[in-house]
């Protein structure tokens, strides 16, 4: 192995370790399949907003240091959702 695979092998692990709760949750693959389920079927708001209540039922929404439980913003809620592909012209 060289220098240079060990190398970006040790910062692929440090940027895993430095991740935060929130980094972490938005990367988990069943919350990303769950956003996209329920995009399918309701409002990008109301999808938003259900999915924020059931990972609160579950338990996995990061507490933040003044106490309060962090909810997904409307920002992040788009980075879940599959980009847009362009359309191939004839």
């Amino acid at each position: 192995m060289s220098l240079l695979e060990k190398a970006k092998k040790a910062v692929k692990e440090q940027k895993k370790e430095t991740l935060s709760p929130m980094e972490q949750l938005l990367r988990d693959p069943e919350v990303k399949k769950t956003a996209r389920y329920l995009v399918k079927h309701m409002s990008m708001t109301e999808a938003r907003n259900k999915l924020n209540e059931i990972l609160e039922e579950e338990g996995k929404l990061p507490v933040r240091k003044n106490g309060k439980v962090a909810k997904i913003t409307y920002i992040r809620f788009k980075e879940l959702l599959p980009k847009p592909r362009k359309k191939k012209e004839a």
